[in-house]
């Protein structure tokens, strides 16, 4: 068949497609890219594929459509080109390229620069006064990021704020292309050719009218503007703005009277008078007649700010030596008015009236004193003595030194410099911050020079005037290396290797280490500690930590083992503990006599914790059945792990044995008969049997089988226990008493014989069976049972002990009772069947150490008979009582920078237990950053700084003290409780529970239970300020501004502001111009210690000088003030006030020939103008003496040429051209030339310019 080629419709394919904006990527068809075969059949039937795998399109292999399945991003991918690949039947196959569009959708809101904005502006400004500058941009593109400014929220004065736009570039403004409406701009694009500079977008917000600063509540004013897009539907986002009102002095001070008329009697006593004054001016008439006067003047002023308002108001006094003016105060020391005294005696005879002028001024006078460099640098505290960890990493803070000059600018600028040099640190020469470089520091460094220039920095400094002025003294920082576990323990004279004799006995010594492992740190770093490694050898080694005695645990066997090899590790105790390994070699020789010996012993308590265990389980024994009484029958084996008192075993047969035949050895476990066995009555026997410890017991199972062996046996009886009636045959009870204990059954063998005795004889065996009566005391297996060192946080129900009392009679009589008859105080019970006794309530070793109990066991058949035993309980003590704090909290205050280490206060806690030494710790859940910066001696509870304390990022911590009396701490099932002075925690919820004494932590351990006890406080620390942060300039604070050349002199150009994070005066900021500022053209005021305004001082003007480049320090009024600088770079922008100069003064004079063509050049007049940009661009005019358009002149050139008609000297010989120039400003200046004198000869002639 023939197989032709495929086609693609069209190689390169183009579609377009929006961005999604929706939540989840949907399935939207796009594009297809058809292809043609003219075969037929298989051949002829096209599939489609990638070439690659996009990830954000599938392609339907059958119709060749593009779908889409992923999210587009028009902001990340504008354009995606995926390559297609059309296959036939017959592997034929061709390649197409589909470019696919994404269309920007709406997608991303405007976003302003900042998250807000500050603007400052004084009420009476001007209308038109620009506040605040505010830019929000949109990633869409247009005409989706198109966007729209509106004020949509004014606190007050609304009306009073306009929103317009701004256009400039790299930051110098101008005019843009903007429609304006009333609070609303909206942005259009511009285009703008040959410009370098990005194109910059502001929104203007400005006052249209002049804003009344006591109007104002609080002197702020807060708006909200909307940035809003061009979209549909439209995206926006507001941003708040606070414009800040400052006071203006502009209302005087008013009194209530323009005049005064005061009479007093002229005997009055000097001081007693008082005339107070409340207005800017007034005129004050004393006349003196009998009778006295007093007045009391104020004066008010509208202002309300403290600079010009009423605590401003300064009054003097005129017209009299006799009088004065004083404040009167009223309570807390504040003036309420004021009051004119007299100041000597009065005589109406001499003079009868005075007239006084009060006068009102507010502002006060500032005097403005130029400084001189007067003053030497003085160190604030010399010396320093500062902690710091050897091996700190470089360029870390170790201190600040501070000196201080009163002096200004320059003169009280100060230079640190490290004198002599020290290459472990280096010093900021302006802050006089010190910090570590890369050179090591190592506590241990065995030099001695450089060990000194470690612990040992000295700085000088001096001021910056001229000449400049150095401090008396040098300061010292002796700085502390504190130690850092950075040195590992060493093993001197290695190898280790030492011989000894086999055979000796466990604990003996091997060898000793303690004096060849050395630390050069100190303290616990420095303190070695030994173990030796795990590993086979440590089963018959083991080594003193502390000591480094090594003891053998096994006796040594050399033909077992002839050598061993012993790894010791000798760890300090720092945190991490560091540590270092050697070998010791152990080699076993023939035991020697001659061979010493050091004995080591190890004794460890036993807890009662193993069950008795019986070997085997059950025993099979045969026995005769004519064995005789007491007949051992078998030794029970049962064995308990446990050792002393806890492994003493009582044995008990508790079942099968109801006829009492058999009995148990209540400690060696012997079974023994107790009467003759008869087969043919029980040929076998189960017996159960019970081996008890101390609190477990078990039970096992023992089976006898009585084997059918007879033996005669003829009871002895002798008349003792019975006797027979030879001639009845009665047989009857004997001379002796019977015992049932001793005997539970007597065999009598009765024989019958005749009197003559003949052989005729016959016997009977006789069994008579002694049945039991109550006649013997229950019998208890100890006298005195001990039970040494039950914890006293036992739990209810703990086991104490178990006594055993046993009754030889059988029944109700052989049952035992068992019965606490008084030592129990209500603390223990005993189970009346078992013996168990246990706990009932809790127990306190501080309380009562010991218990003596007696206990009876009765039987339960008359006469009840009763036996008694004594119980001995000891009980350990434990840590269950609170741990108590001295004080309920403790508070301290510290001044911020305290050097580290410093010791801050010191807690205190005791335990009535005084088991073990009390740690203490912060609670974990402490604030972080109260962690961070001080710690706490787990021993003497002293609280010291680890961290820089800075106030400005916390000014008071709380720390939560932990004291621990070392309670245990296994893995538990925990309630939480918390002990805390005089609150009650539990579960982390308070409860009112002011009358609590104890708290336990209770933690279910298995069977046993123990408690931890702890006690926490609150420790708050307060932290003082100090002068140790510089002002700060805010982001906000122009850095560039531009201003118009013919900029008013006193008219505000640019704001700054400065914040200082320290506390009172620290914190406040002063604002000065210390450099750049060329002939006084600026000055800068101080506004409510923050703001900074600079205002226009002397006129401008950009010919002269085009920018100028501020340097503004702000100083904070701490002693020493610290200070920072801000540069300001003000651009001055050119206004139209320099007219075009023509370079030739003096005019043109110019000869030419008369047959000169058309378009001969032939004079060009050349001008300047000074100002810049369109207002120099300059244009020329032929003003006057062209008449008959002879010449044309050009405008951008200025040169003149002949028009195609040439001149006819003949005609006219001579012209005096008026040449005007103009510049492009607005508006226009310009300049004419009157002197352009044009001669014609019949011959060329050499024209010159002059």
């Amino acid at each position: 068949m023939l197989k032709r080629s495929i086609a693609l419709e069209q190689k390169v394919k183009r579609a377009e497609i929006h961005q999604q904006i929706l939540s989840e990527p949907a399935v939207m068809r796009g594009p297809c890219q058809k292809a043609t075969d003219n075969d037929v059949g298989s051949y002829g039937k096209v599939n489609y594929y990638f070439s690659d795998d996009p990830d954000r399109f599938s392609l339907d292999k059958d119709t060749g459509v593009i779908i889409l399945i992923g999210r587009l991003d028009f902001e990340t991918t504008q354009r995606y080109t995926v390559t297609v690949i059309a296959r036939d039947g017959g592997g034929e196959e061709t390649t197409g390229r589909v470019r696919i569009n994404v269309l920007d959708v709406n997608d991303n809101i405007p976003t302003f620069q900042k998250d807000s904005y500050l603007g400052a502006l004084r009420e009476n400004e001007p209308s038109v006064t620009q506040v605040v500058r505010v830019r929000a941009s949109d990633e869409d593109s247009p005409p989706n990021n198109q966007i729209t400014y509106s004020i949509v929220y004014a606190s007050t004065f609304r009306s009073y704020f306009d929103i317009t736009l701004s256009e400039g570039y790299g930051g110098e403004f101008k005019s843009g292309t903007h429609v304006h409406l009333r609070g609303v701009f909206i942005f259009k694009k511009s285009n703008v050719n040959n410009c370098q500079h990005r194109l910059l977008v502001f929104s203007v917000i400005s006052v249209v009218r002049p804003l009344d600063y006591e109007q104002v509540l609080n002197g702020v004013i807060f708006l909200t503007v909307m940035a809003k897009d061009a979209g549909i539907p439209p995206l926006n986002s507001t941003v708040p703005i606070t414009i800040e009102v400052f006071d203006e002095n502009d209302n005087p001070p008013t009194f209530s009277k323009p005049s005064y008329v005061v009479t007093v009697m002229e005997d009055i006593m000097a001081g007693m008078g008082a005339v107070p004054v409340n207005e800017s001016f007034c005129v004050l008439l004393l006349a003196f007649f009998q009778g006295a006067t007093v007045l009391f003047l104020n004066a008010t002023d509208l202002d309300r700010s403290r600079e010009y308002g009423q605590e401003s108001i300064i009054y003097s006094l005129e017209g009299s030596s006799h009088f004065r003016i004083n404040a009167r105060s009223g309570k807390h020391r504040f003036v309420i008015s004021w009051e004119i005294t007299t100041t000597s005696l009065l005589d109406r005879e001499a003079k009868s009236e005075y007239i006084l002028i009060v006068r009102a001024v507010d502002g006060g006078v500032n005097i403005t004193l130029l400084d001189i460099n007067d003053n030497y640098p003085v160190w604030k505290d010399e010396p320093y003595f500062i902690n710091l960890v050897e091996m700190t990493p470089p360029n870390s803070d170790v201190t600040t030194v501070v000196a201080f000059d009163p002096d200004l600018a320059e003169n009280g600028s100060l230079v640190y410099n490290i004198r002599p040099p020290n290459k472990f640190y280096s010093l900021n020469s302006t802050t006089g911050k010190i910090r570590t470089t890369g050179v090591v520091l190592d506590r241990e460094n065995p030099n001695p020079q450089e060990a000194e220039l470690m612990r040992k920095i000295v700085v000088s400094v001096t001021d910056r005037g001229r000449p400049p002025l150095r401090a008396t003294s040098s300061a010292t920082v002796f700085v502390n290396l504190l130690d850092l576990n950075d040195n590992d323990p060493t093993f001197q004279n290695l190898p280790f290797i030492t011989e000894i004799p086999e055979g000796l006995p466990a604990g003996s010594s091997v060898f000793q280490v303690n004096v060849v492992a050395i630390d050069l740190d100190e303290g616990l770093n420095g303190q070695v500690s030994y173990r030796m490694q795990v590993g086979m050898p440590r089963m018959d080694f083991i080594i003193n930590s502390s000591s480094g005695l090594i003891n053998s645990t096994a006796v040594l066997d050399r033909e077992r083992i002839a050598e061993y090899y012993l790894r010791v590790i000798a760890s300090d105790a720092g945190v991490p503990s560091k540590s270092s390994t050697s070998t010791l070699t152990v080699k076993a020789w023939e035991h020697s006599p001659e061979s010493a010996l050091i004995k080591f012993s190890l004794v460890v308590l036993d807890v009662n914790d193993e069950n008795p265990t019986f070997f085997p389980v059950i025993y099979n024994v045969s026995l005769p059945e004519n064995i005789p009484r007491d007949f051992k029958v078998v030794r029970l084996n049962c064995t308990d792990a446990d050792v002393g008192l806890n492994a003493e075993l009582s044995y008990f047969i508790t079942g099968g044995n109801q006829d009492g035949k058999f009995s148990v050895g209540f400690r060696d476990g012997v079974v023994r008969t107790v009467v003759n066995l008869d087969r043919e009555t029980m040929p076998s026997y189960t017996l159960i049997l019970e081996a008890i410890g101390q609190v477990h017991f078990q039970c096992q199972h023992l089976v006898e089988r009585i084997s059918d062996w007879w033996n005669t046996f003829r009871e002895r009886n002798n008349f003792n226990n019975f006797r027979i009636n030879p001639s009845s045959g009665l047989v009857m009870r004997g001379l002796r008493p019977l015992d049932r204990e001793r005997n539970s059954s007597h065999v009598l063998e009765v024989e019958a014989y005749n009197s003559e005795q003949g052989p005729m004889r016959s016997s009977v065996r006789v069994i008579v069976y002694v049945e039991d009566v109550n006649d013997e005391m229950p019998v208890f297996t100890q006298r005195q049972y001990n039970r040494l060192g039950l914890r006293e946080t036992a739990g209810i129900g703990t086991s104490v002990a178990v006594v055993r009392a046993t009754d030889r009679d059988t029944g109700n009589g052989g049952l035992v009772n068992y019965k606490i008859i008084s030592g129990s105080e209500g603390k223990f019970e005993i189970d009346e069947s078992t013996g168990l006794i246990t706990t009932i309530d809790y127990l306190d070793y501080e309380t009562k150490t010991s218990y003596l109990m007696n206990v009876s066991a009765t039987d339960q058949a008359p006469p009840h008979n009763k036996g008694f035993c004594g119980v001995y309980v000891s009980l350990l003590n434990e840590l269950d009582e609170a741990v108590q704090f001295s004080n309920i909290t403790y508070e301290a205050v510290i001044t911020e920078n305290i050097p580290l280490g410093s010791e801050v206060l010191r807690v205190q806690a005791r335990s009535i237990d005084n088991l073990n030494q009390i740690t203490y710790k912060f609670d974990p859940n402490t604030n972080a950053q109260a962690l961070s910066l001080f710690k706490i001696n787990g021993i003497t509870g002293v609280i010291t700084v680890k961290g820089q304390v800075d106030r400005e990022k916390g000014d008071f911590y709380t720390l939560t003290v932990v004291a621990d009396d070392g309670g245990p701490k296994l893995d538990s099932t925990v309630v939480r409780y918390f002990y805390c002075n005089p609150f009650l925690f539990y579960n982390n919820r308070i409860l009112n529970w002011l009358s609590c004494k104890l708290l336990y932590i209770v933690a279910q351990f298995k069977e046993y239970s123990f408690t931890h006890l702890i006690s926490i406080v609150q420790v708050t620390i307060t932290i003082l300020d100090e002068n140790d942060n510089s002002p700060q300039f805010d982001i906000t604070s122009d850095s560039s501004v531009s201003v118009a050349e013919d900029s008013s002199v006193g008219g505000r150009i640019a704001l700054v502001l400065a914040r200082d994070p320290d506390a009172g005066s620290n914190g406040q900021v002063a604002f000065s111009l210390i450099s750049g500022n060329i002939g006084r053209t600026f000055e800068i005021r101080t506004t409510n210690n923050t703001y900074g305004e600079v205002f226009v001082a002397r006129p401008l003007d950009r010919e002269l000088i085009d920018h100028y480049t501020l340097k503004i320090q702000a100083s904070d009024r701490g002693v020493p003030p610290r200070r920072k600088e801000h540069t300001l770079r003000v651009n001055i922008l050119d206004v139209n006030d320099n007219p075009p100069v023509i370079a030739n003064p003096y005019g043109y004079n110019v000869s030419i020939n008369e047959n000169v063509g058309g378009g001969t050049a032939v004079a060009q007049v050349r001008a300047t103008d000074r100002d810049s940009g369109l207002n120099s661009v300059l244009s020329y005019y032929i003003t006057h003496g062209n008449e008959e358009l002879t010449f044309r002149m050009d405008r951008v050139t200025g040169e003149i040429a002949t028009r195609p008609s040439p001149p006819d000297r003949e005609r006219q010989q001579f012209y005096q051209l008026v040449v005007t120039v103009e510049d492009e400003g607005n508006p226009a200046l310009s300049v004419s030339s009157n002197d352009v004198m044009l001669h014609f000869y019949h011959l060329i002639s050499n024209s010159s310019f002059r």
